[in-house]
């Protein structure tokens, strides 16, 4: 999902409505809408100016088959 706040930038909302802040997002996974599969860990010792979500560095990502 794409947030137009501070120039914009991408977040990553999960099934259950929790938003993570991903530090590391691919180009290629950019696109507002778009589903993923992704491992990732807390990075509970980084801050961000977003202020949106938990800040996480993936560390898999690959689209979502199906639906």
């Amino acid at each position: 999902m794409h947030k137009n706040l501070e120039g914009g930038f991408f977040v990553i909302v999960s099934d259950d409505n929790q938003i993570y802040d991903p530090i590391n997002l691919p180009e290629a996974f950019q696109k507002d809408g778009l589903k993923v599969n992704a491992t990732a860990r807390y990075k509970s010792d980084t801050m961000s100016f977003h202020m949106v979500g938990d800040i996480i560095e993936i560390i898999d990502i690959t689209p979502q088959q199906g639906d």
